[in-house]
C-alpha cells in the first residue's frame, strides 16, 4: 500500500458531467455505450460521495488487540461498537459502506458483523467486497454455488467486488491466471444471480508509474479477463486505491487518465471510477516515507483530495475508517481514523487525547458529505476552484492553488452564496461568511485553506 501514486503526465482532466457519455467523462465511455454490463455504470446523480471502506473492523484473529480496543473506548460488547460506528456514519451523512465478505473454501462465506446492521439500517448503501482468504486463490463448483447464494441472500445490495489488490494480497508467482480466472467464474455468477447488479474489478494497490510491477500486473489482469470472451462488459467500476503521505493534484488526475486508457484501450467503455479505499493520517507513522502529519494537514488534504478526485471523475470516495484502529501496518491504518481510539500516539501526547476525541478532519468530513449528496458532476473552472453539480445548485471547494489566491465562481442562481472554512480552528469552530451574488457571480480572496462553498438558503 504504498504512498506513492501515477505520475503520468495529463493535460487537464475534466469530468464535468458524472454519466454523460462525453470524453474523460466519469463513466470512463468515449462514447457513453460499449459493450452492455447491468444498469449504465455511470448513469444519474451520486446519492452520496464519501463513505467508508472498513467501518467496523476488529482483529477476530488477534481477539487481545480487538479487546483492549473496546476496553478502551467503553463498549461493552463487539455488538456495542458496530451499532455505534454505524450511527456515527449516519450522523456525518455518510452512509455507504464497503461490506466485508470472506471466501474460506468449502462452499463457505464468512459475511463481517456489520453487515446485516447496515442492510437493516434502511438508509445505508453497502456494496459486496467479496474476497478468498490465503491460501485460496482459485475458483471452483463449490465456490460458485456458494457466491451465487451469497448474491441471492442480500437482495439490497446492487455493486459486487471480485477480490482485493491481488497485485499485492495474491500469491504473485501464480496471480498472473489465478486472479482472472477467479474473476471471469465469479463474474458470470454474479450476472447470472443479478442482472442488473454492476461488478467491481479487485482494487489496484500499488500505484507507481507506468514502468512499473504493479501497472503491468493489472495490465495482464486486464488482458486475460479480456481474451476470456466474456457476453457482457466486464466490469462496470473500476477501483483505485490511494494512501499518500500528502495527496497532490498531479498524481491524482493523472492516475486516473492512465486507469481510464489503460481500461479503455482494451475496448471497455461504459465503466465508472471510484476509490474504496484511502484515507490521510496523523501523527508520525513508522512506516517509511510517511512524514509526520498534523490533525490540521489532515482535515486540509481531505478537502483538496475530495476536490481533486472529483476533477478526476472519480464517483465515490471511502475513506478508510472512522474510529482509529487497534493497529495495524506499521501503524499506518492505526492514525487514520476520524476518531481518536486513546491507544496510539494520543496516549502519549502531554496532555494525553482521551478515547473518542474527534479529530478535525471529523468536522471536514461531515461538512463535505452533507454538502456533496446527489452530485452529478465535478469540474475545476479555474485554478483552486472545483465545482459540484447538484440539482439544487452547484456546490464549491475553493483555495489558493497554482498562485491563485483570488477565485470569481460564474453562473450562480442564488441571491447569496456562504462560504465556511473546511478546516476548524483551535476552538473547533468553521467560521462562516455570506457574500452576495452580483450578476450571477462572486468574487473572494482565498488562501491554503479550504472553503465550502454553498447556496444561501
Amino acid at each position: 500500500m504504498s504512498s506513492r501514486w501515477l505520475t503520468v503526465a495529463c493535460a487537464a482532466v475534466v469530468a464535468a458531467c458524472w454519466g454523460c457519455g462525453t470524453s474523460l467523462q466519469a463513466d470512463g465511455g468515449l462514447d457513453g455505450g460499449g459493450d452492455a454490463g447491468a444498469a449504465d455504470a455511470g448513469a444519474g446523480a451520486t446519492p452520496y460521495v464519501l463513505g467508508f471502506g472498513g467501518l467496523g473492523n476488529l482483529p477476530k484473529r488477534e481477539p487481545a488487540k480487538a479487546q483492549a480496543f473496546l476496553d478502551a473506548m467503553g463498549y461493552a460488547s463487539e455488538g456495542a461498537y458496530y451499532d455505534d460506528v454505524v450511527a456515527r456514519a449516519r450522523a456525518l451523512g455518510a452512509p455507504m459502506v464497503r461490506g466485508h465478505m470472506y471466501y474460506t473454501g468449502n462452499g463457505t462465506f464468512v459475511v463481517e458483523e456489520i453487515v446485516p446492521r447496515v442492510e437493516t439500517a434502511g438508509d445505508f448503501e453497502v456494496y459486496g467486497w467479496v474476497n478468498p482468504i490465503p491460501p485460496f486463490e482459485a475458483a471452483d463448483a463449490a465456490f460458485e454455488a456458494a457466491l451465487d447464494a451469497l448474491v441471492r441472500a442480500h437482495p439490497g445490495i446492487r455493486d459486487w467486488q471480485l477480490g482485493n489488490e491481488p497485485d499485492l494480497m495474491w500469491n504473485q508467482a501464480t496471480a498472473a491466471t489465478n486472479y482472472p480466472a477467479f474473476f471471469v467464474r465469479g463474474q458470470q455468477v454474479v450476472r447470472a444471480a443479478c442482472p442488473d447488479c454492476r461488478i467491481l474489478l479487485a482494487g489496484i494497490s500499488n500505484q507507481y508509474d507506468s514502468s512499473s510491477i504493479n501497472f503491468q500486473v493489472f495490465e495482464g489482469f486486464l488482458d486475460a479477463i479480456v481474451a476470456a470472451g466474456l457476453p457482457t462488459r466486464p466490469f462496470d467500476v473500476f477501483d483505485m486505491h490511494y494512501y499518500p503521505s500528502a495527496p497532490t493534484r498531479e498524481a491524482i488526475t493523472g492516475a486516473a487518465a492512465a486507469y481510464r486508457g489503460m481500461v479503455e484501450s482494451r475496448g471497455i467503455s461504459g465503466v465508472d471510477y471510484w476509490s474504496t479505499e484511502t484515507g490521510l493520517y496523523t501523527g508520525d507513522p513508522t512506516a517509511p516515507g510517511m512524514d509526520p502529519r498534523t490533525e490540521e494537514d489532515q482535515a486540509r488534504d481531505l478537502a483538496r483530495m475530495v476536490a481533486w478526485m472529483g476533477e478526476a471523475g472519480v464517483r465515490r470516495i471511502y475513506w478508510w475508517t472512522l474510529i482509529e484502529e487497534w493497529g495495524g501496518f506499521s501503524d499506518f491504518f492505526q492514525n487514520m481514523g476520524l476518531v481518536y481510539n486513546g491507544l496510539g500516539e494520543e496516549a502519549s501526547a502531554s496532555p494525553p487525547i482521551a478515547a473518542g476525541t474527534r479529530k478535525k478532519a471529523h468536522t471536514t468530513y461531515e461538512l463535505l458529505a452533507k454538502a456533496l449528496r446527489d452530485v452529478s458532476g465535478a469540474s475545476r473552472p479555474a485554478a483552486g476552484v472545483y465545482r459540484f453539480e447538484r440539482a439544487q445548485g452547484p456546490v464549491y471547494v475553493v483555495f489558493a492553488e497554482d498562485g491563485v489566491t483570488s477565485v470569481t465562481l460564474d453562473g450562480l442562481a442564488s441571491a447569496q452564496v456562504q462560504v465556511q472554512v473546511l478546516v476548524p480552528d483551535a476552538q473547533g469552530q468553521t467560521p462562516t461568511t455570506t457574500l452576495d451574488v452580483t450578476a450571477r457571480t462572486v468574487a473572494m480572496e482565498v488562501d491554503a485553506t479550504p472553503r465550502l462553498v454553498t447556496p444561501a438558503p
